[in-house]
């Protein structure tokens, strides 16, 4: 498990250009502040509050959703969420199975699995799926998502 997380964090590194200043281990204290972090998007989305979703983020996100190309900038997030003059979107049910929590620095990451119902448009709709969020933390604001990685299991 810990060669995954080194390679993950490798991995991350380089393609973010970052640099890990520390590579001790993260204590009980910052994986709890790391999943906190990445939970209070799901709570965001729970509250259906666009700028509190995009406060879980960096400045400059990087999301890949599935099967389409990579998104990048809190613009781009916002363009693909909540595209101007469409209907609203309504989250009802946000679930998510943390996985595994880790990363060294000030680098994280949370892993695992979720469920999403929401209304559209008067439809309801279900997404299971898998995601990755890797974080950073920041002067500032403290842990913050960099990236936003999830795919959806296909239907049945």
């Amino acid at each position: 498990m810990r060669a995954f997380q080194s390679v993950l964090l490798a991995a991350v590194v380089v393609s973010c250009g970052c640099t890990v200043v520390s590579s001790a281990e993260l204590t009980e204290q910052e994986l709890d502040a790391i999943r906190r972090a990445s939970g209070a998007y799901v709570q965001a989305w729970l509250a259906n509050d666009a700028e509190a979703v995009m406060a879980t983020f960096v400045p400059e996100p990087v999301l890949s959703p599935p099967r389409m190309p990579v998104l990048e900038g809190q613009e781009a997030a916002q363009s693909f969420w909540w595209p101007e003059g469409s209907a609203p979107t309504t989250v009802t049910r946000f679930e998510t199975e943390v996985a595994e929590v880790g990363g060294s620095g000030h680098v994280g990451f949370v892993r695992g699995t979720f469920v999403l119902e929401f209304e559209y448009e008067g439809a309801s709709y279900t997404n299971l799926g898998t995601y990755l969020h890797l974080l950073e933390e920041t002067q500032d604001a403290g842990w913050r998502i960099s990236h936003h990685f999830w795919n959806d299991f296909p239907r049945e």
